[in-house]
Order: structure tokens, then sequence, then C-alpha cells
């Protein structure tokens, strides 16, 4: 009963109640500067900028890390500082990389660059794994510089004027105290397959506050707190009363996660969801549109990307509470995949997210439901097929 006149007592729209009551499990940390960066054209040289002013250390987390063009970029920028003496560990997924030849992370590894592959799914390797997967895109440079979000290394993710496929992504760079936790993330895959021993003390050092964001650093780990960012989106949703702006490239959320975006629609709250007109896997985008139809009963208007392909996984609600990271929302990312998500809570990354979501609104159709009933009979077979195996996928 306490808690409860508490909450009531709290205005909704005020930061304070966000801050107390939306996140959660992790403390929310004061002091950072926060900047976002939007596709490849504005993540990949900022991060590669950052990788050349390194001066003493750098952990990367990559799922995808291929041997392409971007790939090649990033190698360089790595290798380069290896070669300096700076302390270089990538940390690249065994499925990610399934593309990959062994040569090129055998080739980082001759240049000083310490490579691990997480759980390889060769079961003749020591890192055997099939199902749990790093799924984690970040980078820590000195341990005072992050960088989070959804972007991977490859040419996917690099412009189409520079011959990439130019798709739609976010990204955060983080500066300032709550670098400290992505720092934690990575080191923590290593000190449970890593082959060598990483002083925290080394990559850990103390930040001074370097802006005024407040800043929620929320990680899956190899053993606990799996299902935390899905804890902290639902009482995001739980708490909104204006507006709930979700992009997510993955959508097949569970039923718990359906219940709070239909009572927020019974509340009044606009509920708008941005995903791709045309995944990049086909059985998941059949799954995912299966769902659709409800969402639009519910109340929930679907935007339809169709310029190239969307990987974002962001959401905005209220100009209080965003969210930019790894975590699709699906039954993998909560409960077998190492993720990672930032959550900001204030008006001014929140507003300059909520812009970026309607400026892609504006070159996405909306789906209509008499667009929705007209889809043929073979599509609406494929659908509930392949959504009954959405806890596979």
């Amino acid at each position: 009963m306490k808690k409860q006149r508490r909450r009531q007592s709290i205005p909704a729209d005020s930061a304070a109640a966000w801050a107390a009551y939306c996140v959660y499990p992790e403390a929310l940390i004061a002091g950072n500067g926060v900047e976002l960066l939007v596709d490849g054209a504005q993540a990949y040289p900022a991060m590669l900028k950052a990788i050349a002013g390194a001066e003493k250390t750098i952990l990367m987390d990559s799922y995808i890390f291929h041997g392409d063009r971007a790939g090649q970029l990033f190698a360089k920028a790595l290798s380069d500082k290896a070669e300096q003496g700076i302390l270089v560990y990538l940390t690249v997924d065994g499925v990610g990389t399934l593309p990959v030849s062994s040569d090129f992370f055998t080739r980082l590894e001759k240049k000083g660059v310490n490579v691990l592959i997480y759980r390889s799914p060769a079961p003749w390797r020591k890192s055997f794994g099939l199902l749990r997967r790093n799924h984690r895109k970040l980078l820590v440079v000195d341990g005072r510089i992050g960088f989070a979000g959804g972007l991977n290394i490859g040419e996917e993710w690099l412009p189409k004027k520079k011959g990439g496929q130019g798709w739609h992504d976010v990204h955060l760079c983080v500066k300032g105290p709550a670098v400290r936790e992505l720092s934690r993330l990575a080191l923590s895959t290593w000190q449970v397959h890593g082959s060598a021993r990483l002083a925290p003390r080394v990559f850990l050092p103390k930040v001074a506050p370097m802006g005024s964001e407040h800043v929620n650093v929320i990680g899956s780990r190899e053993r606990k707190k799996r299902r935390a960012i899905r804890k902290s989106y639902l009482q995001a949703i739980k708490q909104a009363r204006q507006y709930i702006y979700i992009a997510n490239a993955y959508f097949l959320p569970d039923r718990g996660f359906w219940r709070a975006l239909k009572n927020a629609c019974r509340r009044g709250v606009d509920v708008r969801l941005m995903v791709p007109r045309k995944g990049d896997i086909l059985p998941f985008q059949l799954a995912s549109e299966a769902l659709w139809g409800r969402a639009m009963r519910a109340g929930i208007r679907i935007f339809l990307w169709g310029d190239a392909v969307l990987h974002a996984k962001t959401a905005v609600i209220d100009d209080q509470w965003a969210t930019v990271g790894s975590f699709n929302l699906d039954h993998r990312s909560w409960t077998m995949n190492l993720e990672v998500n930032i959550n900001i809570v204030g008006p001014k990354l929140s507003g300059e997210l909520r812009e970026v979501f309607l400026k892609d609104q504006a070159q996405c159709q909306e789906l209509t439901r008499e667009r929705w009933r007209r889809r043929s009979w073979y599509v609406r077979v494929a659908q509930r097929f392949f959504y009954l195996f959405r806890k596979f996928m």
C-alpha cells in the first residue's frame, strides 16, 4: 500500500516518476554525454575515430563481423592500434561470423588483436554451443567512450553511395560514468569464455561526468539478468500516458508484452510500431506478419519501412524514456542471447529519437486493415505456419 500511495503522489509525466519506476533493475547513472548516431554513415566514422584515438585499451563485441569492405576497415583500425601496443580485445559470435574465413581472424591475432569466438557451432571445438549467442554490438575505448546499438560490422550497414546496402539502424555514443557498465559486460564474456585474464583495474578507470544525461545500461550476462531488458521495456510501457513509438526489426513479442501494449492503447496512448516491409529473414518476417492484424485491432498503428532493410531496435515514450540497443522483441533475445540496451531518462535524447522516428515514419507506408484483408490465401497460410515456430527463430 505504501508503494502505491507513493506512485500516485508523483505526476506521471515527471522525470522523478520515470527514474523511480521505469529504470529497472540497474542503477540510473547521471553525468553522461549521449550522441545519437543514425545508420552506418554516422556510426562507422565515429567508431573508427574513437579507435584511432585509443591510448590504452579497446573492447569490442560484434555479433556479425564480416571480412568485406566494412570488416576490413575495422580490422585495419584494430590491428594498427594493437601493433602500437594498445590492448585490443574483440569478441565475435560463432554463428554470426559463419560466412567469414577463419584466416581473417587469424591474421588479426597475428597483428596482436585478442579474438574470442563466442560459442562455435562446430561440435569438435571446445567453445561449441548452438542456442546461446552473443548478440551484443558494443565498443569501449580507454574505458571512457562507449558505443552500443544495432549496428554490426558489414557492408549491409555501409551507405549505398559507398557500395553498401544502406541498412537503416541506430547506435549511441556515450561518454561518462555509464561507460564503465559497457566495459563490465564486455569483460564478463572474457572472464567466462576467454583464455586471457583481463585486469578490471586496467579496463575500468574512474570516469568524471561528461554531460547531463541520466543513463541506464542494461545487459544480459552469461548466467544472470537474461530478462532485465524486457522488464525495463514493460515498466516503461506501463508508465506511458501520451505515446509509445517502437522501431524493431524482429517483432515477435510474448503475451506479457502484447498485454502491456494493448492496455496502453486502452488508456488512450498513441502506440506506433515501425517494422520492415521486407525483412532479411523470410520465415521470421512471415511469423511477425501473423501478428499485424491483431495489432491493428488493438489500436496499434503499423508503419512499414520499405527502403533497404530496417535493422533498428529502438523505443521512445512520452519524451521521457528512450532505449537503443541490440535487443529484438522476440523469444531468443529475452531468453538466450547476450544483449545490451542503453536506456535514457529525460527529454533531450528522447526528443531527438522521437524526431528520428517521425522522420522515418514519413518514408513508411502505413498498413491499413483493408490492405491486410486483401492478402492472398497462401500468404495467410505461410504466416500462420511460421508463427507456430516463433520460439525457435
